[in-house]
Order: structure tokens, then sequence, then C-alpha cells
């Protein structure tokens, strides 16, 4: 079994080297790493270069600077492994046996698409603060597609992230499963596609991911623009569309709701926060009418109180809510800078 990870790389240097060095230092050695530099200004490209001359089993892609989504789909087009995952290019795999687990959890049950969580590293302290335990990997190998994203959603830990998801290569092939380009919040999108034609799913109770945070190449939070929230809006609409598309029906479909919950509320909350979520819209009377079904299927803890004020408060008030929230988490964020 051979595991592809991709890695967008852009303007990293500082991180770069440790990054793959802590995947191609992996006790599992059939593993194929794939560094798309992504235009970068810096010398990010040439220690991809150096990377690929020092290990064969990294290879190196130049392309003119396309964006994240681009820069995954240029890799995947390349991935030579049965399973494929991704890495971002300042973050890190936590021990050198990581992937020697995940095989041997995907030699056992051989799942489209095997989930976990991850740790946090905070750069200026220059520790790792792993998540909460979770204990969920035997009963999730009990259970159908359906049932057992329900499970991991039901407990908190589902991400949208794509790199908390390995993933069989030819479910992505098979099904044209691409990033899109030039939207925001394409993980959102990727993954509900990979759930949504998966016909099994497992859970590692090992967070073994580190996302690093607090560092000065970090993505930082923009402001929302009516741009942004359009973009989650189709996301959400297409999935939605998909379940009836596909025939997914029962716990499948439900899990695909319930997968969309989370990213309902925080469109519901950017979009009022600026002002957009009105009934003379029609992007937010489309979302509106889905609403129901959404919060209905919602199993995600992060949602239960935006599901009970929805019950008292209708579509049009709980959106007024989450955008107050969600403007005062802004601010909090600014005065913590």
């Amino acid at each position: 079994m051979k595991i592809s990870i991709v890695i967008p790389v852009y303007n990293s240097h500082e991180y770069l080297r440790e990054c793959v060095g802590s995947i191609t230092g992996q006790t599992f050695r059939d593993v194929e790493v794939l560094l798309v530099d992504d235009g970068s200004t810096d010398n990010s490209g040439a220690i991809c270069d150096e990377l690929a001359k020092e290990d064969s089993r990294v290879t190196t892609i130049h392309k003119e600077n396309g964006g994240t989504s681009s820069a995954r789909n240029e890799g995947i087009a390349c991935v030579t492994g049965d399973y494929l995952t991704f890495c971002d290019n300042d973050d890190f795999l936590r021990d050198d046996e990581c992937l020697l687990r995940v095989a041997a959890y995907l030699e056992k049950h051989p799942v489209d698409v095997l989930m976990h969580d991850n740790c946090t590293y905070d750069d200026p302290i220059k520790a790792i603060v792993p998540p909460r335990e979770t204990h969920l990997a035997d009963k999730v190998a009990e259970l159908g597609k359906g049932n057992a994203i329900l499970s991991i959603i039901s407990h908190g830990v589902i991400a949208r992230a794509v790199w908390d998801k390995v993933v069989r290569t030819s479910l992505v092939r098979d099904n044209g499963i691409v990033f899109p380009e030039g939207m925001r919040n394409e993980d959102t999108d990727w993954s509900a596609s990979v759930l949504e034609y998966a016909q099994s799913v497992g859970w590692v109770d090992d967070p073994y991911y580190c996302y690093r945070k607090g560092h000065t190449y970090a993505q930082t939070a923009k402001p929302v623009t009516r741009a942004m929230t359009d973009d989650l809006a189709i996301i959400i609409r297409k999935h939605m569309a998909t379940i009836d598309t596909l025939g997914l029906a029962g716990a499948d479909a439900q899990a695909i709701r319930a997968y969309l919950a989370y990213p309902f509320i925080v469109w519901m909350g950017q979009t009022s926060s600026i002002g957009a979520c009105r009934k003379d819209d029609k992007i937010s009377f489309e979302m509106s009418e889905i609403a129901p079904s959404i919060f209905a299927a919602h199993e995600d803890p992060s949602v239960a109180k935006a599901a009970l004020a929805y019950r008292f408060l209708g579509f049009w008030g709980t959106a007024k809510l989450l955008g107050i929230a969600f403007q005062q988490r802004q601010k909090a964020a600014g005065r913590h800078k």
C-alpha cells in the first residue's frame, strides 16, 4: 500500500524542511510526497528541488500561482498511491510512526475514507496542544457509512479540513472530485464530495497531524465579503442537491445534511454580520428554504444552540442573533492580536 501526500507550497521556506522531513522520516516507507510549488516568490521552490534530490519519494511540481485549490488539483493528478491525503506546507506529523498506524488500520479495515483529529502546534511557545481524547475507532468500524459519519459528527470531531482525511485515490479519480478554483471554503466542498461518494468510512483515535498556529506566515482572518458568503451558499446548496442526484437516503442522506449544518450556521452569521441576510435577497431566501432540513438533521454539538434558537426565532431571527455573535467574536479576536 502506498500513501501519497500532496503539499501545496507557497512562500514557506522557514517551515518546509520540517514539514517534509516529518513525512519522509516515517518508519512507514511506502509514501509519496508531491510538492506543488505554486509560484513561490521566496526560495521555497529551490528548497522543493533540493528535497526531491535528497529523497526519490519526493516529487516537485512547479506552476504559476493559482491558489491552494489549483495546487492541490495539480498534485492529485500526479498521485500514484493507493490512498492520498494532504499536508499544509507549515504543518507536520507528530511522530515517526503515524503513517505506520494509518497503514495498519487500512490493511485491517480498507475503507474509502479514514478520518482523524489533529493537534495544534502553538508556534510562539513551541508546544503541541493535543485535542481531547476520542474512543471512537471500534464503534465507527462497526457502522455503515451514514451512521459512522453521524457518530463522528455527534462527538464534535468532524472537520471540514482535508488534511484530516486519508482517501482512496480511485474514489477521487473515478468520481471526478476536484477542488473548486477561485472560491473560498474549498475544503468544505471537497470533503463533502468524498463523503457523498464513499461507500465506507473509518476513524482512528490518533490526532497525529499538527496544525501550526501563531506564526507570521499563518493565514489571518480576512474581512467577510459578500463574495465569500455567496461561495459558501453555493457549496451548501450544491451538496443539498447532490443528496437527491446520487439518490442518498436514510442515514447516508442525514449524514451529509448534518455535515453541512455547521457551514450553514457560519453562512447565516457571516451574511447577517454584513447586512446581506435579508428577506428581499434571493440567495438568503433560498437558504431559508433549506434551513428546516438542515436543522432537523443536525448532530453537531457546535450547532445545538443555533438549532434551539431556530425553533423559537425562526430563520431570520436566528440569522440576526448569529450575526451579532459573529461580530462580537471578530471584535474579541481583534483585541487579542
